[in-house]
């Protein structure tokens, strides 16, 4: 009924500690097709290890790093369940927690997607969903729209404000609120956070997969609104958590990770909106840039903290970037030269 797909690319300690929470997940034996890994290019033994340790797993190599949405339609192609269970190699699965998106995907087939609540190692939530790109969130900070007008534009989700773990029978964690009741139920969402999300095999092939033109970042919302344009239902399933170790497969490239994001934003702007519109986003982004860059220049004190430094540093690669005319090779793929 299910295959895991799994990305990776020289993560081989985060894919070893994956694999082995999937293997202790007894509650998903029932239901699991096949789990395959397809590593973008590894060079740290990766595929080695798994071939020791897991030989249970269908392992797909590319030579090079072909970026997340295409590894991920290779690995969907490859699989054969009737859902797909994608994962970022930076997660670990809980015991139970998987069955429950299943089962809630199984009785409600208008659901094209889902995805559960993440959270962090020590068990507290992380933004699990979120809202598409526009105008909008660049010119009023999304912290304004959350507090005036949280119903419509808050991405918190359970377990914010007030919200604990507890342990169920299970063997996992069930979410409470403040008062001890249980979380809010799934919720449509507008997109989905792509480090765990739940595909309905049928709604993957109608809408083609990912785009493969996004390398890196905004590829998962690029395939939430496209199904959500063929009818399907885009769900955020908070009865349901995977620990997301959230950034470690980014944080050693953390300023070229940010400009990749700026590249994958402006191919989605540019691909769902007119080009007057993409050009007023463009606009905006450059204008906050340089007010950034002035800020900090005239305020020097404030890069007396290393994360404030780094920022400041960001912030003038993205000038220089946008100065560059807005090469897609500045980003992550400025590391693998050479590769798409």
């Amino acid at each position: 009924m299910l295959s895991v797909v799994i990305i990776t690319r020289n993560t081989k300690e985060l894919v070893a500690n994956l694999l082995e929470s999937i293997r202790k997940d007894h509650a998903l034996e029932p239901f699991l097709r096949e789990v395959i890994l397809v590593d973008n290019g590894s060079s740290d033994g990766t595929d080695t290890m798994v071939g020791e340790r897991f030989p249970w797993v269908s392992l797909l190599r590319n030579t090079e790093n072909r970026g997340f949405a295409a590894a991920a339609n290779a690995g969907i192609l490859q699989s054969a369940g009737e859902y797909v269970l994608l994962l970022n190699s930076d997660t670990l699965l809980i015991e139970g927690e998987i069955v429950k998106m299943l089962e809630f995907m199984t009785a409600n087939k208008d659901v094209g997607i889902c995805g559960p609540q993440l959270v962090h190692g020590n068990m507290t939530p992380q933004r699990s969903y979120a809202h598409i790109p526009s105008l909008l969130f660049e010119i009023v900070p999304r912290s304004f729209l959350e507090f005036a007008l949280p119903a419509r534009f808050s991405t918190k989700g359970p377990g914010h404000g007030g919200h604990a773990f507890t342990q169920y029978s299970g063997g996992g964690r069930r979410l409470l609120d403040s008062g001890g009741e249980t979380a809010p139920m799934p919720r449509d969402v507008p997109s989905l956070i792509g480090a765990a999300i739940m595909g309905r095999r049928e709604t993957l092939d109608s809408v083609g997969g990912f785009d493969e033109r996004f390398f890196f970042f905004l590829e998962e919302t690029d395939l939430c609104l496209r199904i959500k344009e063929k009818g399907a239902r885009v769900v955020f399933f908070p009865q349901s958590s995977v620990i997301h170790l959230q950034g470690k497969t980014v944080r050693r490239n953390w300023v070229r990770g940010r400009i990749q994001y700026n590249i994958s934003l402006y191919k989605f702007i540019r691909k769902n909106r007119p080009i007057l519109y993409y050009r007023a986003f463009q606009a905006v982004r450059v204008g906050k840039c340089l007010f950034m860059i002035l800020l900090l220049s005239v305020l020097p004190f404030l890069l007396v903290r290393e994360k404030t430094r780094r920022t400041y540093l960001y912030y003038l690669d993205l000038f220089l970037w946008h100065l560059r005319t807005c090469p897609d090779d500045a980003g992550l793929l400025a590391s693998f030269p050479g590769q798409r």
